[in-house]
């Protein structure tokens, strides 16, 4: 491609308003263009990258035999009734209606579109296995739209789903799928953590997350400081490390606490430690108010609670819907509480603990589980944090950030059972079908190319998804000689099958130099002033050394580097 008659645009400044390194310089090298938060367009360059992500993909998903096809992504909202997911993900589903008032839906995502038709081609157990997949884009109405190519509102995504006739070999499947995307990141310059994950929404048995770690990454994820125990936030297991007072139990006692209300505010007026706190929260689930007990410096898991409970309709009442049931806000606690008591197992043990008395701008001392007030169960409902160890070997852990890449689901039966996805196997017998479900972000990967890979000059692209892998910049096009050699290179790299990007651009060399550092092109070939010494200049983006290479051995030279690239 030659420059001086392309689509290219590059901006000089910073853009003020993206938040991550990787939309920044995405903007700025002019590979993507802004519309409003959370929706790009893909301008050439950009694409190009796109498109050499897709591809490997599709190369190593066709190695492991899985077949492509294409979904609708307008669909009847319907859909999602049948799985009970237009509840489960309510909120995060784009709905529009037709001309005829009916309701439609874009798709978040696939499962059940695969899963009915699947019942096109199952009968019997001659029909399985198989693993389909396709590349198109979705659509979530996202909270947190600020984050750039995170967390965007249409997205595109590689989502594959494998049908197997038990357990076992939806295990085969799962694993395939799993080495697949191994070789797929390690391909496109990324090495993401595997984390365990939650695989709720998904309506999943078990899922594992493809976190690359990042301190723009949108995701929270626990390390294990001693042993590989890896997870996201949302679904860590929380083990209490506070040692347990030996003391003598005191007496309840009522207290005046006159608008004291927070954890803090308590904390500093009593004097005491935050985990001696009670915090009692209530929240209304399926029209039913429930109380919740937390430690004083732990936060609610809201993901655990809804699985605790089984419902996504949760909500937190207001104050005037509190003092309507009998508490008040910053004053609530579980003394003589009508409501259901769900208590976090850090609760377990506490001995003098404080805690809301549900009476304005009192406070209850001393108080003891189980003996000043009732806990229907214990469950946990913890948010994971520093407080917390490993639930496997009970070491330190880390809080990592994180930009989620890929995420992998053992599905089970459950959807099969929604759709009555059935087989009959050898003996007659009618059995449902195991499911799986992958998904690769397309656009979070890019995100996270950039994020891992980038300097103060610009991106630096590794070799197989760089938008070309060869740049040819002409010092001065006004030398005929020089543009003509760099036009007859340009032509046989092409003949060759090697990408190559023609900077003939009327610009100064500090310019088309500063351009292409910011764009990212792995190899750069400079036509110049060592041409008359049939000498040109090769420089590799993620080098800071310039070479003199003699013109009839530049051709070779360049094979050998991208042959070599991840060696070099």
């Amino acid at each position: 491609m030659r420059l001086s008659n392309s689509f290219f645009i590059t901006r000089r400044e910073v853009p003020k308003d993206e938040v991550n390194i990787s939309s920044k310089l995405l903007v700025k090298s002019g590979m993507i263009m802004k519309l409003e938060n959370g929706i790009y367009s893909y301008l050439p360059f950009g694409f190009m990258v796109l498109e050499n992500i897709k591809a490997i993909i599709k190369e190593e998903l066709n190695k492991i035999n899985a077949h492509e096809l294409l979904t609708p992504t307008l669909v009847n909202s319907e859909v999602f009734e049948k799985t009970g997911r237009d509840k489960l993900l309510n909120n995060e589903i784009f709905k529009i209606k037709n001309r005829y008032n009916k309701l439609y839906s874009l798709c978040p995502t696939s499962e059940e579109l695969f899963t009915s038709m699947a019942k096109y081609k199952i009968n019997s157990y001659k029909d399985l296995h198989f693993t389909l997949y396709q590349i198109n884009n979705k659509y979530r109405d996202e909270e947190k739209v600020e984050l750039g190519l995170c967390r965007k509102k249409e997205f595109l995504m590689a989502d594959a789903y494998s049908f197997d006739a038990n357990e076992a070999g939806c295990d085969v499947s799962y694993d395939k799928i799993y080495q697949a995307y191994i070789k797929i990141f390690d391909r496109i310059g990324l090495n993401p953590m595997i984390v365990r994950s939650d695989p709720y929404y998904m309506m999943g048995l078990s899922s594992e997350e493809f976190q690359v770690i990042s301190d723009y990454g949108d995701n929270l994820v626990v390390k294990c400081s001693s042993c590989d125990y890896a997870s996201n936030i949302e679904d860590a297991s929380c083990k209490n490390i506070i040692k347990e007072k030996n003391e003598k139990i005191e007496n309840m006692s009522l207290i005046r606490t006159t608008n004291i209300k927070t954890i803090n505010e308590i904390s500093e007026y009593l004097q005491i430690d935050s985990n001696d706190i009670i915090k009692s929260l209530v929240v209304k689930a399926d029209d039913e108010y429930k109380m919740l007990l937390l430690r004083g410096s732990s936060e609610l898991n809201i993901n655990k609670l809804k699985r605790l409970l089984k419902t996504e309709n949760i909500t937190i009442p207001d104050s005037l819907e509190l003092e309507r049931i009998g508490t008040y806000a910053g004053f609530i606690g579980p003394i003589n509480a009508t409501m259901e008591v769900i208590a976090d197992n850090e609760i377990k043990g506490m001995i003098n603990a404080v805690c809301g008395s549900n009476k304005k701008d009192y406070h209850y001392m001393n108080v003891l589980p189980g003996r000043d007030f009732r806990i229907n169960r214990y469950s946990d409902i913890k948010l994971f944090d520093e407080n917390s160890i490993c639930p496997k070997c009970k070491s330190n852990c880390n809080i990592i950030k994180g930009i989620e890449v890929g995420h992998i689901f053992k599905l089970g039966t459950n959807y099969s059972e929604c759709y009555d996805l059935k087989y009959t196997d050898e003996v007659n017998n009618k059995n449902l079908v195991y499911m799986g479900s992958y998904g690769i972000g397309i656009d979070r990967c890019l995100c996270a190319i950039v994020e891992e890979n980038h300097d103060d000059k610009g991106i630096i692209w590794p070799m197989e998804v760089s938008p070309f892998k060869v740049c040819i910049v002409v010092a001065n096009t006004n030398d005929k000689d020089c543009s003509k050699y760099a036009e007859n290179l340009h032509d046989k790299l092409i003949n060759l099958g090697i990408s190559v990007l023609l900077d003939d651009r009327k610009e100064t060399i500090g310019v088309k130099f500063a351009d292409m550092d910011l764009i990212g092109i792995p190899i750069r070939v400079t036509i110049g002033k060592y041409y008359e010494n049939n000498e040109v200049e090769i420089k590799l983006r993620n080098e800071d050394e310039t070479r003199l290479i003699k013109v009839e051995n530049v051709i070779n030279e360049i094979k050998y580097i991208i042959e070599n690239y991840n060696k070099l």
